[in-house]
């Protein structure tokens, strides 16, 4: 499932990053990441963890909205550069027109659904979602119901 590896995804990262199937997601997020199994925190900035993974990672193309992001404030330069960031390396990494799905808030269990949680340095209180896949699969649900309509509707 890997095409290419940065450095920057090298031992347990690496390791957590491999394990996430077909259909699965990645959350990045800047907020504290608990201690668990598939979370690693890192020192990376957003832009090159973003960069790392959509060069080894292919997102979804069975997914309606493979690349979901929820910024706390929407006025925020540093959030909407985030945004804007994050949803523009997947473009060029995927070498194909992607509208990133925008969640107006962030369901309290939002990083339940998913098969890992990277830490990121972020000025910004951000999340992105980030799901993965190449080949035949079936995109596993994020969220529930509401947060999905949220995310269609954006």
């Amino acid at each position: 499932m890997l095409r290419s590896l940065n450095p920057l995804l090298s031992g347990r990262l690496l390791s957590v990053v491999d394990a996430v199937p077909a259909g699965g997601w990645i959350a990045l997020t800047s907020r504290h990441v608990q201690p668990q199994p598939g979370a690693v925190p890192t020192d990376a900035s957003l832009e090159a963890v973003v960069e790392a993974l959509l060069g080894s990672l292919a997102l979804s193309d069975q997914a309606a909205v493979p690349l979901v992001g929820w910024i706390a404030d929407a006025a925020d330069d540093d959030c909407l550069d985030a945004f804007f960031t994050v949803q523009g390396i997947a473009r060029d990494a995927e070498r194909r027109p992607l509208e990133m799905g925008r969640l107006t808030e962030l369901p309290d269990d939002a990083l339940c659904g998913v098969d890992a949680v990277i830490g990121v340095d972020c000025p910004a209180d951000v999340v992105f979602f980030l799901c993965v896949g190449q080949g035949e699969h079936v995109a596993a649900p994020l969220f529930g119901a509401v947060a999905q309509q949220a995310v269609s509707a954006a």
